[in-house]
């Protein structure tokens, strides 16, 4: 028989399509005012050493965590969507735009001249457009244009819209060290692959059968379904993924060395605990943590810059 491996591919995912668009939208958040989510740029991994505050048997003791750095420039609110409630869900009424847009925002779409008096007589729900600024971290040229929800009573949101229509925003706004977060992009795609590299079934064996990779039987001749839980071979990565309660544990401004396959990092960066998903320069979206963990200090002691 052929060499057995652990099952890879979770059963709590399925179907495993493809991703419909690269820059993923909330579907849920918390929070108490104001913004509830920031947009960066994956910039890599490292590793650093840090004081554990964790209810583990390390806790108190110096200890290394794997570590991912985002670049995150500021972005700017070009549009407030005014929501009404309906029978069949929410539904734009009205939208105000800021005439002072960014002047790559061309590159992505057609940037309003001018605007009308801030005036929002009734609604239910405000939501922000954001123009993101990767050309101030000289990633790329053409940014993305996000949808951020604001969280609050309507007073607190009509407020915060107010204040923030036609603004830069930075991520201090938003979020400070020892926040928890969750972390949302498009996983790394690997294409179409089989049912060895997609699932780790066994490989069958020589003599037996004329193919080594192609699995076994899916069941009787006339059979009408194959259950979803049945590797089959088919996409696999390039899935919109979210990643629960990632630890902010550093928020800086300055220059750091060239990072592998991104280079160097000089603006506004954050590290979080662990890994996130998706590849070196996707853009990942962070959120307030759905969980409401506390913020806790962090003892940061070092960080590894020579990975």
């Amino acid at each position: 028989m052929g060499k057995k491996s652990t099952r890879r591919g979770s059963l709590s995912f399925w179907h495993r399509a493809r991703a419909n668009r690269l820059v993923p939208r909330l579907r849920n958040w918390v929070g108490e005012k104001g913004l509830s989510g920031f947009v960066g740029y994956k910039a890599g991994m490292t590793d650093v050493l840090m004081v554990d505050d964790s209810e583990s048997p390390m806790k108190g003791q110096e200890v290394v965590r794997p570590v991912t750095i985002l670049e995150v420039p500021p972005i700017f609110i070009y549009a407030v969507n005014v929501l009404k409630k309906t029978p069949v869900g929410l539904k734009q009424i009205s939208q105000l735009t800021a005439p002072n847009a960014p002047k790559e925002a061309k590159r992505a779409m057609t940037p309003a001249k001018k605007t009308k008096a801030f005036e929002i007589k009734e609604f239910d729900e405000l939501r922000l457009i954001a123009i993101t600024q990767p050309s101030k971290i000289n990633l790329k040229k053409t940014p993305e244009i996000v949808e951020i929800p604001l969280t609050g009573s309507r007073e607190e949101q009509l407020t915060s819209a107010q204040n923030l229509l036609g603004k830069e925003v930075q991520l201090t706004d938003v979020f400070k060290e020892g926040d928890y977060v969750d972390a949302i992009a498009v996983t790394t795609g690997k294409g179409w692959q089989g049912l060895v590299k997609r699932f780790g079934v066994a490989l069958n064996p020589h003599k037996a059968t004329a193919h080594r990779r192609k699995g076994g039987t899916l069941g009787g001749e006339t059979q009408a379904r194959v259950f979803f839980s049945v590797p089959r071979p088919g996409q696999m990565g390039y899935h919109r993924r979210t990643d629960s309660n990632k630890r902010i544990l550093k928020i800086s401004t300055g220059k750091l060395p060239p990072l592998k396959h991104y280079g160097e990092v000089d603006g506004t960066y954050i590290i979080l605990d662990g890994s996130i998903p998706g590849p070196v320069k996707r853009l990942v979206r962070i959120r307030k943590a759905i969980d409401k963990k506390p913020t806790k200090p962090v003892n940061l002691l070092s960080i590894n810059l020579t990975a």
